[in-house]
Formats: structure tokens, sequence, C-alpha cells
């Protein structure tokens, strides 16, 4: 289900604002956040983006550039490039940053002989704690100076969250990475807090680093291409019936098991269309393999404008013959039965209709709007879904019921239901989750690639970049090898990458 990046050179969506941002020629961007929060992978990531036929060159303070391999899964394809360094500073006596003016002439010396240069600093602090505090501020001052007489881009590697210094002042972006746990998972998010000249479009994103990238999650959105396609149904199995969707089936283990019913609940401020089409996949595939659909949507469901959207991915006569909405005002489509808020007539209708389409040896997927058949038929209305829950197990169809928040009879449904998902938002991404079985986070993005609706899952969850397989089938990550020289103890560390710079310039030509 996940397609990790295997040193490929694809770029990962980022915030549009801050896109345009890195369109700069000379730059200084602070990626700031506590420990845990992803600043180094973020600082790689912006490092690839930012690469160019210029010297790059990433400065660790916090470990050693071999180490780096597992953090990124852009790493080893930029390590091998000879334009491209990576050096740590803890090799080196740290006593010689202590004078502030060390820090700033050496790394105006290192710039001045790359061509044009961008630098990675991961972290800044792993430099300016030695700097007296008095003379932090003037070195922080001057660093944008050098930047400027040297038409150099720097990301700044910052462990304090807070935007108070100097540096915070001069800088033309500033990133604050946080994370936040939610239902026991682990959610991060990406806040843009400055950006010099450039409208920030909103303040923070959902990202994720899966995979060993930092991809961002743009909010939801849902707009029809200008050409759209007949939807390519998924094939069900004789245990489960597919969702549409090769993600979800993969999160449920091959799909819906026949026979199931499944809650979809409604957490938090979810837009109105985001709760109509999240089951759209699953709706287009039942009708697509000659299923029936059985709907009693939500109050405001037109059947008129559904069928004009349902039929641009189908055949008008296959929507005719699967589907049937249940609505209570007088609908003149050939798909809609009007109910008459008269229990028992009602339940006559229904069954008359189940009966007649298990007569066809269709599978039936009975779809439900909670609110809607508790506000018709109040608390007495768990009956039905009883009764509808043990007919769907008999005959192995499937029973659906979407709860939007804050209903009496959630935890009720919840008890009957042997799948329970869960449909959230967090600023504007939509997150889907499994409570029955337990699942992680996943952001959920449409994507309309093949002329018709599909959803991909994204973990929001870190993923190693080695696969789960037994050790003696694992490949082991790739064997790199860094160019060293050998320093005195007390050597000057900025001269020392400016020599080491120079042999692989004379390799490159």
């Amino acid at each position: 289900m996940l397609k990790l990046e295997k040193g490929g050179s694809s770029e990962t969506p980022l915030p549009p604002e801050l896109e345009k941002l890195l369109r700069r020629k000379s730059l200084l961007l602070l990626v700031k956040g506590e420990t845990g929060t992803g600043k180094t992978t973020a600082a790689l990531e912006l490092m690839a983006r930012l690469q160019s036929s210029g010297d790059t060159v990433h400065i660790s303070t916090r470990t050693y550039p071999d180490k780096l391999v597992f953090q990124h899964a852009l790493f080893s394809r930029l390590a091998t490039q000879k334009n491209v360094h990576f050096f740590s500073t803890l090799e080196f006596d740290p006593t010689q940053f202590v004078v502030g003016h060390n820090v700033v002439s050496g790394l105006h010396r290192l710039l001045s002989n790359m061509d044009n240069p961008l630098i990675v600093l991961d972290s800044w602090e792993g430099i300016a704690d030695y700097v007296p505090p008095e003379a932090r501020m003037k070195v922080e001052q001057s660093l944008m100076a050098v930047l400027e007489d040297t038409g150099a881009r720097m990301v700044l590697v910052s462990e304090k969250p807070e935007t108070t210094s100097t540096l915070d002042q001069l800088a033309e972006a500033i990133l604050v990475l946080h994370q936040r746990v939610i239902d026991d998972r682990r959610v991060r998010e990406l806040e843009i807090r400055k950006l010099r000249g450039v409208p920030i479009r909103q303040e923070r994103y959902l990202f994720t680093l899966a995979g060993g990238r930092l991809r961002y999650l743009e909010p939801f959105g849902f707009t029809l291409p200008e050409r759209t396609s007949m939807f390519r149904p998924l094939e069900n199995t004789a245990t489960h019936m597919s969702t549409g969707s090769r993600d979800i089936d993969a999160l449920l283990g091959g799909g819906v098991p026949r026979g199931s019913t499944v809650l979809l609940e409604i957490r938090g401020d979810v837009p109105f269309e985001g709760q109509i089409y999240v089951p759209l996949t699953a709706l287009l595939n039942f009708l697509a393999t000659n299923n029936a659909v059985m709907a009693f949507p939500y109050s405001d469901y037109d059947p008129t404008r559904a069928r004009l959207f349902a039929t641009q991915f189908m055949p008008e006569d296959v929507y005719d013959a699967n589907m049937r909405v249940f609505t209570t005002d007088r609908v003149e489509d050939p798909v809609a039965i009007k109910f008459s808020l008269n229990p028992t007539e009602d339940f006559d209708k229904w069954l008359s209709t189940y009966s007649a389409y298990k007569a066809e040896g269709k599978t039936i997927w009975m779809l439900m709007a909670l609110d809607t058949v508790e506000n018709f038929y109040g608390q007495g209305v768990m009956n039905f879904l009883a009764t509808v829950a043990a007919r769907a197990a008999v005959n192995k169809d499937i029973q659906s019921i979407v709860a939007r928040p804050n209903l009496q009879l959630t935890q009720k449904v919840a008890n009957i239901s042997q799948i329970h998902l869960v449909l959230s938002q967090r600023w504007g991404t939509l997150i889907l989750y499994g409570v029955k079985p337990r699942t992680g986070f996943y952001a959920l993005q449409f994507t309309f690639d093949h002329g018709y609706p599909e959803f991909e899952l994204i973990p929001l969850e870190d993923v190693m970049l080695t696969t789960d397989v037994p050790a003696e089938k694992a490949i082991p990550p790739p064997s790199l090898t860094f160019y060293t020289r050998r320093h005195e103890a007390r050597a000057d560390f900025f001269e020392t990458v400016l020599t080491s710079l120079s042999p692989s310039r004379r390799g490159a030509a």
C-alpha cells in the first residue's frame, strides 16, 4: 500500500507559498522545533529541493554523515553527487567557535569560494551555543550580511521553537515543526510562521515523514476534471467486497468482509462534501460490478444531482438498474422511492426493494445516514438497524452507517458494527483511521488521475526505510564512502571544509 522512494528524484509537494519563496536567489530559511519533530529530515528535503549545479554543503553539529542514510530516502542520491558535500563538526575542537569573528569570517571564506552556494547547518545551536551571549547577536546580524555578500542560500536548523532571536527577525522564512498526540496517535504539523513578501495561505499544514520524505498534505478539495472517464471497478472476492479504493481495501485486509456492518463516524468539522465523497468509490464499485446500492442518505441529499454526478463515471442504465434512494420528498427520478415516515409502511417498502434485488442474485450495500433515520424514527430505529445487520450477515450483504457528530445512537451502532472507521480533519486535511480494527492515522487525498474519483491514504505515522522482511532477506542500506582528510586536533573547521572541496572539484572536472 505504501510506495517508498528508493533513491528517486521525484519532488514531494510543499505548500505553494513556500514553493514560491524557494525560488529566491539569496535566502535564509529557519527550520525550528523541539526534539523529534522532524527538523533534520525537513532540512534534507529542502536541501534536495534547492540543490542545483552549484556547490552544496551540509554541516551537522549533532551526528555524522553516515548516520543520515536512515534519515532521508534521497540521501544516497545526494551523497553520491560530486558537488554535494557532508561534514560534521563533532571531529573538531568546539572552542574555536567561542570567538564570534572566527565563525563569521570562516563562513564568509567558505561561501565565497563556493559556486552558487547552498549550505545547510543542522543545528545552529551546535556552534552558536559556544559563542558568548554578548557576542551572539552580532554574529547573527553578520550572518545575514555574509549571505547577501556571497549570494548564498542557507537552511538553518534551530532547536528552539521560540522566534525571539535576532536570526528570527532577519530570516526570510521560518518553519516551526510540531507534533501532537490525538487519540493515542501522533500527528505532525508544519507551521509557517514567517514568509517575507509572500502571503501565508494557511497557518499550519499536516505533514508526514513516512518513507523517509517530508510530504505536506494538501487541505481537502474536490474539483472535477475537464474530462471524466468510466469508473474501472476493483474485483470483489468470495469473502470480501471491494471499497473501490486499493488503499482502503488493503487497510481492511482485502476489502469489507461480506456480511459486515460498517460504521463511518464523522468527528469534528468535516466539510459536507468530504462526508459525501468518502463513500463514493465504494458506491461506484458496487454499481459498476452489477451489484446494488440501497441508500437512505442525508435529508439534504438531492437524488437528481446525485444522478448527474454518478453518470459521469458509469452508463445511466447501470445506475438506474442498481441504485435505489429512499427519500421523504417526492422526487421525479427513476431510482427514488418515497418514504411515508410510517415505520411499518417504510420497512415494507425497504424489504420489497431488498427482496427484488436478492432475487436477481445481487450483493447489496445498504447505506444509511444515522441522523436522518434517528430524526425520522427516534430511538426505535436501533431495532431496524439491528434487523438489517442480521439480514446482511445471513445474506452476505453490507450495511454501512454514516454518523455525524454528537448523535446519541453512535455508540450503540458501534457495538453492532464489525468495522468502525472515523473521518476527521485537522488544518483542512481529511484524516481517516480505524477504531475497529485499530489503525494509525491516514491522510485522505482525492485524485482524478484516471478521470474518475480515487483517493490515496497517506500514513501520518513514520514508516522505516527498510521493509518488514526477515533479516536474511533484508536489503542493507546503501554503502557510501565519504571523503575524509586527516586534520590536526585543533584544525580550523571552515578551512578544513574548504580544503576538502578542492579535490572533489578537480575530480568533477
